[in-house]
């Protein structure tokens, strides 16, 4: 009889033995898979964190870049600056503003006016070579064109204008380009000077509206708004390649030239 219940429970033992393999088998295979499922959660930031990226790329760009700390960092201080003016009879009229933009920002005024000069006077004559070693400049302002309007010979004009540039050098400087003239419709010479200088170096004054004494001249009232378009525009990082930064005075002031030069002068040789 014990021997029938022994036999009974080897075989009981015997048939569990299959199904404890199987849940171990099963377990096994479980711990196996589980890894597997459990990199899925990992992968999804890992795919989350390019669109996240973006997102703050585009909030980045949308907002107001800090230029203007740049830009005001790019602007030249006018104190301290020793500035020359040279030109035809405009800088006449110029000049005298000019220097009420010098009195209120501390800077040294310098002016040359060569009535009826043209730019081949200019690179014909060693005036600006001599200006520039006597005043030491770090900034020019040329104001000439008026007088080579109408003139065909443009290659000449344009072999003036680099001779006069040449001599300018290094330095800082800003070329006024002529009022509006209704006796001459041709104004290529615009476009040749603002070739020569590039975008950034010259003053367009093609569309300056300014008061004049004898059609061709500005007074003194029509100068003063002509220098004041001038001098917004050179403080424009933007459009000057020299900025340079003075602030608006509210006054005149008495003014003499350094030199003032009849049609008659034939320059320094």
């Amino acid at each position: 009889m014990r021997t029938i219940k022994y036999f009974i429970v080897l075989l009981f033992l015997f048939l569990l033995s299959p199904a404890v393999s199987a849940q171990d088998a099963n377990g096994i295979s479980e711990q196996k898979d589980k890894p597997a499922k459990s990199v899925e959660p990992d992968a999804m930031p890992v795919a989350a964190t390019p669109h996240t990226t973006s997102a703050s790329v585009e909030e980045m760009s949308m907002e107001p870049l800090p230029t203007s700390t740049t830009q005001v960092s790019q602007v030249a201080e006018s104190r301290d600056q020793v500035v020359l003016l040279i030109g035809d009879s405009m800088a006449d009229g110029l000049g005298s503003r000019f220097n009420d933009y010098a009195v209120k920002n501390g800077f040294k005024f310098h002016s040359i006016v060569w009535y009826g000069s043209t730019t081949r006077d200019w690179a014909i004559a060693s005036d600006l070579q001599y200006q520039i070693e006597r005043v030491r400049p770090t900034y020019i302002i040329i104001s000439l064109g008026t007088n080579d309007l109408g003139y065909k010979d443009y290659s000449r004009r344009e072999t003036a204008i680099q001779t006069i540039l040449s001599r300018v050098g290094d330095i800082p400087y800003v070329w006024v380009g002529p009022l509006p003239w209704k006796k001459i419709k041709d104004r290529t010479i615009v476009d040749v000077i603002r070739d020569c200088t590039g975008e950034g170096r010259f003053f367009d004054s093609s569309s300056v509206v300014a008061s004049r004494a004898d059609g061709i001249h500005p007074t003194r009232q029509g100068a003063a708004l002509w220098v004041d378009k001038i001098v917004e525009w050179m403080g424009e990082p933007e459009q000057n390649a020299n900025p340079i930064g003075m602030d608006k005075p509210d006054f005149t002031t008495h003014f003499k030239h350094d030199e003032k030069h009849g049609m008659g002068y034939h320059g320094r040789r």
